[in-house]
Formats: C-alpha cells, sequence, structure tokens
C-alpha cells in the first residue's frame, strides 16, 4: 500500500469551506488531466443511501448491541465480471454521498463500484442514537472501533447478494487526512481483506506538541514573500494587545468577529487559524494580497468579512464543546475527544518566535482546557 503526506491534520471544524472545496477541486483537476480521467458529473449518479446494524462494541463477545450506521453505493460504472470495489472512508464529519471526485474517476476508469462509510459518532451513524454526547457515550469513539467497522461492513458487502460482490472481489480503501490514516491503518492490519490502499494526506504520525505545523505555514506565506509573514504576525501581536490590556476594544473584536463566547486564549486560537486554514486551502496569494500595505483595521475588516470561509468561532470555545447536545452536523466535540483521547495533533507556537504564527499562549496548558468538558476520566487523555 502507499499514503501521501501532504497536509496537515484534520481540525475540530464541522463542515469544510468554500475556499476548502475549491483549492480541492482545482488540485483535483490537476491530478486527474495528468492521469486522463475524466469528470464525472455527480449529480447524475444514482447515489443509493442505506445502512448497516453495526455493533457499537467489537471487542466484547458478550456486547451485541447494535447501531445504525449510513452508508452509500454508486453502481453507476461497476462491472460485475472484474469485481473492483473502492471503499471509501468518511471521516470526521457527516457523510451526505460519495462526491470526491478522484475516487469517482477512478471508478469510472477501472469500472469498480463505489461503496462508502459514515464514520461512528458523526452525521446520523450514532451508536446512542439521538442521545446526548456525553463523555461515557463516546467511550466507543476510537479509531480501533472504527476500523472493525469498516472490516464489519466489508464483509457484509461480500455476503450482501444485492450488492453483486463475491468472495473473489478486490478492494481499495480511499480517504484524505484522518480517512486516510484508516485507509492505511485498515490495509496494515486486514491485508487478507484489500488489495491496497490510498491514504491522500494520511497522518499516520500522531504528535501531541505539534509546533513543526506552524512552521510550515510560515515557509508557505513566505512564498508571497517575508512581508506577507511579518504582517501575519504582527496581526495576532496587536490582537493579543488588545484582548488583555483594552476591554472595550476586546469587546469590539468579539463583535467584529461574532467570537462572543470565547475567552481571550480562546479567541487567540481561532484567530490564528484564519490565516492557517486559508493559507492551507489554497487562498495563501489572495490573504496575502488583502494584508499587503494596509493598515491594521483595513486587515481586520478583511478578516472579519472572509474567516467564515474557512472556520466558525463555536468550533474553538470551551463553552461550546461542552455542549452535549445531539446534532447531525455538529462534530467539534466528538473531535476533539478523538484529538485528545488518541491523537493530539495539537497545534502549538513553536518555541523559536520567529517562526510562529500564533501567541504563544495556545500551548499545551491551554489545550488542557479540554479536560474541562471530559470530567474525571480525562486522567487518560493526551492533552
Amino acid at each position: 500500500f502507499f499514503f501521501l503526506m501532504i497536509r496537515r491534520p484534520p481540525r475540530s471544524t464541522q463542515s469544510r469551506s468554500s475556499a476548502a472545496s475549491d483549492v480541492y477541486k482545482r488540485q483535483a483537476f490537476n491530478i486527474l488531466n495528468f492521469l486522463g480521467l475524466k469528470p464525472v458529473n455527480v449529480s447524475s449518479l444514482h447515489q443509493k443511501e442505506d445502512y448497516y446494524d453495526q455493533l457499537i462494541n467489537h471487542f466484547d463477545p458478550q456486547d451485541i448491541r447494535k447501531f445504525r450506521q449510513r452508508y452509500y453505493v454508486v453502481d453507476d460504472f461497476y462491472n460485475p465480471k472484474l469485481q473492483r470495489v473502492f471503499l471509501y472512508i468518511c471521516g470526521e464529519g457527516e457523510c451526505t454521498g460519495i462526491r470526491n471526485q478522484f475516487t469517482l474517476q477512478l471508478a469510472q476508469r477501472l469500472e469498480a463500484k463505489v461503496v462508502a462509510l459514515e464514520h461512528r459518532y458523526y452525521g446520523v451513524s450514532q451508536p446512542f442514537g439521538e442521545a446526548n454526547l456525553s463523555l461515557e457515550n463516546l467511550r466507543y469513539l476510537t479509531a480501533e472501533q472504527a476500523l472493525e467497522d469498516l472490516a464489519s461492513f466489508l464483509q457484509f458487502v461480500k455476503t450482501t447478494k444485492e450488492f453483486n460482490v463475491n468472495e473473489k472481489s478486490r478492494w481499495i480503501t480511499i480517504g484524505g487526512s484522518y480517512p486516510g490514516a484508516l485507509s492505511a491503518w485498515f490495509r496494515y492490519k486486514y491485508p487478507h481483506l484489500t488489495v491496497g490502499a490510498l491514504g491522500s494526506s494520511a497522518v499516520v504520525n500522531p504528535i501531541v506538541d505539534f509546533t513543526a505545523f506552524d512552521e510550515q505555514i510560515k515557509l508557505s506565506a513566505r512564498k508571497s514573500g517575508q512581508w506577507c509573514f511579518d504582517a501575519i504576525k504582527e496581526l495576532n501581536s496587536r490582537v493579543e494587545s488588545t484582548l488583555f490590556n483594552d476591554s472595550k476594544g476586546a469587546k469590539a473584536l468579539r463583535e467584529q468577529f461574532g467570537a462572543h463566547g470565547l475567552t481571550n486564549t480562546e479567541f487567540l486560537w481561532f484567530f490564528s487559524d484564519i490565516f492557517v486554514e486559508l493559507i492551507q486551502y489554497g487562498a495563501r496569494r489572495e490573504l496575502c494580497n488583502a494584508l499587503k500595505d494596509q493598515s491594521h483595521d483595513v486587515r481586520l475588516e478583511w478578516l472579519s468579512k472572509n474567516y467564515q470561509r474557512v472556520i466558525r468561532p463555536q468550533d474553538y470555545g470551551t463553552y461550546f464543546l461542552a455542549n452535549e447536545t445531539y446534532d447531525h452536523e455538529r462534530n467539534g466535540r466528538q473531535w476533539m475527544y478523538q484529538q485528545c483521547s488518541q491523537f493530539g495533533w495539537m497545534q502549538t507556537a513553536p518555541i523559536d518566535d520567529r517562526t510562529s504564527m500564533r501567541s504563544k499562549l495556545v500551548n499545551l496548558d491551554f489545550y488542557r482546557s479540554c479536560l474541562l468538558y471530559t470530567s474525571d476520566a480525562a486522567d487518560d487523555l493526551l492533552c
């Protein structure tokens, strides 16, 4: 199997932005042109949506409780004589169908069936239905359980006649970022079930104190010139000073960015990620051009009008993350739980202030604020 590591780990945002979507489309278009693949009209596909009765706990043979896990099937390109199947792995958000152009165009080229499985605890695939997302209810939200979900579902497809797939079918898992890691781990753990795995941007190496991420973002910002990085650094510094030294100015900042529920440090986390997400998802030139030779107020005004493209303030506050209420569109609480319990990937300020784009207050001590909503069981958590 193979995997590529070319972008940051997933974050706790609840839905990908238009900027993220646009850059994915451009990247996919370039790759697919190179491979000679033809675009697929997703809206014309016949996507079947259904549910699989999945075990809540795969590691206790006496626990036979199950939940309804959503899946999708695209048969438009399938040639049953070839018996080729792509298992598209959905990740830390609601899965609303198979829309990835790269996967669909590969399926078209190779005459393969595509099936996708929604990740447990995200979207409508809730082990405890619409019960709250309490820490007690989240205890089965692990990568190990998710991998077993995939294995169980794969066997279900193979043995259910309506799928027109037999035991000799050849499977390849596909995922990006966290699902990319699941794809790679699945191939490693279950080599007998698949013939290969594609893990784009596969974050297979959990790092708790992830200072190196900002260092890479700095290098990306400097492609527009050192002045762009300096402008971002100055913005973060002045915003931090305002938050802690000017109560009237701090109130105005929160109002300007719709971030009333955030503490000072949470606002700094949110504010630094505006630059991070814009740069990561292909808007680096636009961002840097908007900051160039502008006053502090003009820069803030542009950011306040554009941050919604990539992030939402409520994904950055302990107050919001503490909300245990189920909503199929929410994923911030679940993803922070996964980060704190298994993966880390906490983006912190580098030790060398010259390479940092965020306040030094955004450190591991700050991320331990996740403990405020994980109660006594937080002793076992990474952060």
